[in-house]
């Protein structure tokens, strides 16, 4: 019996060993993926002059101290950032990389695998997602291929590969710690990779791949030190990013689509929770055509969504005029809507001149929805300290149902409240917008 720990190490150390999971290459690990990945993974260095800020200039004593009105900047001129790229077409010489890393450059500077330093151009540049993609003229390039990030598994190994801190072509290894992470308030459009492989300045616009060297996302980088989040890193996923990189490529810019609508996980049942829209602006391709406060959206173009930021970025992906059709679930029954697209230009505009100059309109239109042509009270006020306040319901909304309900009378508030079972929900408009929200 004296053995048997020995015998149970050797037992683990032989079960990882042959785990189709673990990277198996001749004993090599990822040193063959590698061989080939890094020839791909460029490091960037942009020049620019850029607005200085830091917090102590946001501090209007110390600015008061300086002798800085509140209205004047500080430019540093040459001021330089350090990140990674990647080559995703050794033709044509297009590498992917994050935008703020070339955001306002005046020279692009492009290190290569065999050391060659050559300039860049911007093909394309999205903030919203902090994708970009530049160019340079060279030959004998190497290419990543896009791998899928949709068939990563939490615990799956990766390898992510860039130039942090001045360092090319460093390798640091990990696993995948989890998918789908948004509301970070990191960009508009959220869905990334989490992972452990240790990710430093420099990194930003490098490469995550698996033991396969197939690209499965552009690093993100990781939250600032002074959050002291240690071993969480976050990668654009590969089934997202490719999709901007392709219409940076052809258009140079990512055009969207208006639809209007935002949705929100609310608690269906004891077993399922459902997207339901909570947010629907007024005159939208959504209000104009048809959907309603409190659908259940089920899927997108076929295509199933399980989370607010998965829809989200799907629409992203759409283009104004596109045609989309919607699965909803209204009171029990499940409906198909076919919609079209705005371009929010068609839509929202500001007069040349004069004292609308800078003020963005949006011209009323026929109303499909209840929602946006109340014919119920105004929330007069709404103490800061009452249930309706905490849950989002403020001073100046139009309520426009309850429960489903039109709110046309003081009795019939009281009936419908009276008759309500457990949660609230208030319909209101506010500002051309259509909110939802439910009271416990």
């Amino acid at each position: 019996m004296q053995n048997l720990p020995c015998f149970l190490l050797a037992t683990a150390i032989y079960a990882f060993a042959a785990s189709p999971a673990a990277p198996a290459s001749g004993g090599t690990g990822f040193s063959d993926a590698l061989s080939r990945v890094r020839p791909a993974v460029v490091g960037i260095s942009s020049t620019a002059s850029r607005i200085l800020t830091n917090d102590l200039l946001d501090d209007a004593n110390v600015r008061k101290i300086l002798g800085l009105p509140d209205n004047v900047l500080i430019v540093q001129s040459g001021s330089t950032i350090a990140g990674s790229g990647i080559i995703i077409d050794a033709e044509q010489g297009y590498i992917v990389t994050n935008s703020h890393v070339i955001a306002d450059a005046d020279d692009i500077a492009v290190t290569l695998n065999d050391g060659r330093v050559l300039p860049a151009e911007i093909v394309g540049s999205d903030q919203p997602t902090d994708l970009a993609v530049i160019r340079i003229a060279a030959r004998g390039l190497v290419a990543l291929g896009w791998g899928r990030s949709s068939v990563l598994n939490v615990g799956d190994f990766v390898v992510a590969v860039g130039s942090p801190l001045g360092l090319e072509q460093t390798a640091s290894f990990g696993i995948i710690s989890g998918l789908s992470r948004s509301g970070l308030g990191i960009d508009d459009y959220e869905d990334y990779i989490q992972t452990d492989a240790a990710l430093n300045p420099g990194n930003s616009g490098g490469a995550l791949v698996n033991a396969a060297g197939e690209l499965l996302g552009v690093v993100r980088g990781a939250p600032p030190p002074n959050e002291a989040a240690q071993g969480v890193g976050f990668v654009i996923p590969s089934d997202f990013a490719s999709k901007i990189v392709r219409a940076l490529i052809k258009d140079g810019v990512i055009k969207r689509g208006w639809l209007g609508v935002s949705v929100t996980l609310s608690q269906a049942d004891d077993k399922t929770r459902d997207l339901v829209v909570h947010r629907l602006t007024c005159n939208s391709a959504a209000e104009r055509q048809g959907v309603r406060l409190g659908d259940a959206v089920t899927a997108l173009n076929g295509h199933a969504v399980s989370t607010e930021a998965a829809f989200k970025n799907a629409v992203s992906l759409l283009a104004p005029d596109a045609q989309v059709t919607l699965d909803i679930r209204r009171e029990g029954r499940s409906q198909r809507l076919e919609l079209k697209l705005l371009d929010p230009v068609d839509v929202q505009g500001s007069p040349g001149q004069g004292a609308l100059d800078t003020v963005t309109l949006a011209l009323p239109g026929s109303s499909a929805s209840r929602a946006c042509t109340p014919k119920g009270p105004v929330l007069m006020e709404v103490p800061s300290d009452s249930v309706a306040y905490a849950a989002g319901l403020r001073s100046g909304d139009y309520l426009t149902s309850i429960n489903g309900e039109p709110p046309v009378s003081a009795s019939r508030i009281q009936d419908l409240l009276d008759a309500a079972d457990g949660k609230v929900s208030f319909d209101i408009l506010r500002a051309g917008t259509a909110y939802r929200f439910v009271v416990p």
